[in-house]
């Protein structure tokens, strides 16, 4: 069973992922093979995580995934690795309103995995202790085993030191305040991995201050101490099993937008789109002039479009491209971002306005305040390329943007809110909440049986085609 430590943190901005960034580039300068993991629903941290240790970084929801998946997923993603390490989400103990479901905490529980809990430290001398005691105490089987002390002072590291000791707590370094190695953050977190020019250097100094201040043999031995996966030897993750013996299972080319402007998307999506049969093929609709040829589907993720208003309009001749393969019947799936990017106008935050696909005639503006924000449950209300009338799955929506389209295909509800959410036609489903298949793999399933048919189509389009064009015709 490979090794494996989650870093958590006391709240949101304690410090945790510029940890977890710090100990995984220390990790790849060592020459050992790691692999990342982010609790909940979040994108942009783990891309960070890819650009360090070099392959992807994973997400384990404690909503969209029941535990046997959960656990499936971290199994089967840390086959072959040296070690795993594991970012929390938010505070350690924060999951869905005031339950444990979705915390970092219950990932931890349910996976065996022991936690070094980031501790932020500056303006508090004793008081740290008490924020220890207050952690570590208030689930019994809290499973905080080390922690990283956030920007103490050196002066204080052996005191606290020997308090953790007292506690039966290992103490595994502080981490100074780096100036150059901060990076940027905007509405939805952190600015995104590619937009950080000096990404490699930075991250450097970050690999550079874990050696010189964390107890790397520490950190070692305590993600020895992982259990709880011991049944899962030659298992792969059922919903992709799901994928893998799905009957009728036919070879299909998916476009993926996939930039800057559209970067948000869940790595075992793909792995259950590729289990099904699927080629993804990306494409960028800021830089190409053309789709991929020969398209089965077509998929637009979320991300920022907003901050490329004006390159995505001066790209015409991928709107129009869009827009007509579109017109043909591709079945296509657009969230978040590329929902945005579907309609006939964007308002970017700072007033920029721009022509987009044109897909829907409506247009969409940036607020000034979240619109929704957090997980809901979607029901169907009609057909659409994802599922049949009546079908559910769980999701998560975060966003400042107003669109003027109807919504009317999913019913979504939050708590005792409910409201109507994406927009839909024949052959396209749109809208802001963003989706794991591990939710509901059916999903999935239905989508490539929609680009299935398409290909058929297509394939007899091509043949009447050829039939006219035939000297015997």
């Amino acid at each position: 069973m490979t090794p494996r430590i989650m870093i958590a943190g006391t709240a949101s901005g304690c410090g945790k992922t510029t940890a977890v960034c710090a100990v995984l580039a220390a990790l790849v300068n060592r020459g050992v093979k790691a692999a990342a993991f982010k609790c909940g629903p979040d994108y942009i941290d783990p891309m960070f995580h890819s650009r360090i240790i070099g392959t992807p970084s994973y997400n384990l929801d404690g909503y969209f995934m029941d535990k046997e998946t959960l656990r499936e997923l971290l199994f089967g993603h840390t086959r072959g690795m040296d070690i795993a390490v594991l970012e929390g989400v938010m505070g350690y103990y924060d999951g869905l309103g005031m339950e444990d479901t979705a915390s970092s905490y219950a990932v931890a529980r349910d996976t065996g995995t022991p936690v070094i809990l980031v501790v932020p430290c500056r303006g508090m001398g004793k008081s740290v202790q008490a924020v220890i005691d207050g952690y570590v105490q208030f689930r019994s089987n809290s499973n905080i085993k080390g922690i990283f002390f956030w920007q103490l002072a050196p002066s204080l590291y052996p005191a606290m030191k020997e308090y953790c000791a007292q506690k039966h707590i290992r103490a595994l370094g502080y981490f100074p305040y780096i100036k150059e190695a901060q990076i940027e953050s905007r509405h939805l977190g952190l600015i995104t991995a590619d937009e950080v020019a000096d990404l490699k250097e930075k991250v450097q100094l970050l690999a550079k201050a874990a050696e010189e201040y964390l107890d790397f043999d520490g950190i070692l031995d305590l993600a020895c101490t992982a259990t709880g996966l011991t049944d899962l030897e030659h298992k792969s993750p059922e919903f992709l099993r799901e994928g893998q013996n799905a009957s009728g299972k036919k070879r299909v080319r998916i476009a993926v937008a996939r930039d800057r402007a559209f970067c948000f998307y869940y790595e075992d999506n793909f792995a259950l789109l590729q289990a099904l049969g699927c080629e993804l093929v990306p494409f960028s609709p800021l830089a190409d002039r053309a789709l991929p040829k020969e398209l089965d589907g077509l998929i637009l993720g979320g991300g920022y479009p907003e901050l490329y208003v004006r390159a995505l309009e001066q790209n015409h001749a991928m709107r129009n491209a869009v827009r007509a393969e579109i017109a043909n019947g591709i079945p296509t799936y657009a969230e978040c971002g590329g929902f945005l990017y579907l309609h006939r106008e964007l308002t970017a935050p700072d007033g920029t306005r721009g022509e987009m696909a044109g897909v829907f005639d409506g247009s969409c503006v940036f607020t000034k305040k979240l619109q929704h924000f957090g997980y809901v449950e979607l029901e169907a209300l009609k057909d659409n390329v994802l599922c049949e009338a009546g079908g559910r799955i769980r999701a998560h929506e975060f966003h400042r943007c107003v669109s003027d389209l109807c919504a009317d295909t999913f019913r979504e509800v939050k708590g005792d809110k409910a409201w109507t959410g994406f927009v839909s036609t024949e052959n396209v489903l749109a809208g802001f909440p963003h989706l794991h298949y591990a939710a509901n793999p059916q999903f999935a399933v239905h989508f490539v049986d929609k680009c299935a048919q398409f290909q058929d189509k297509r394939g007899k389009q091509a043949t009447c085609t050829d039939i006219r064009q035939s000297p015997l015709s």
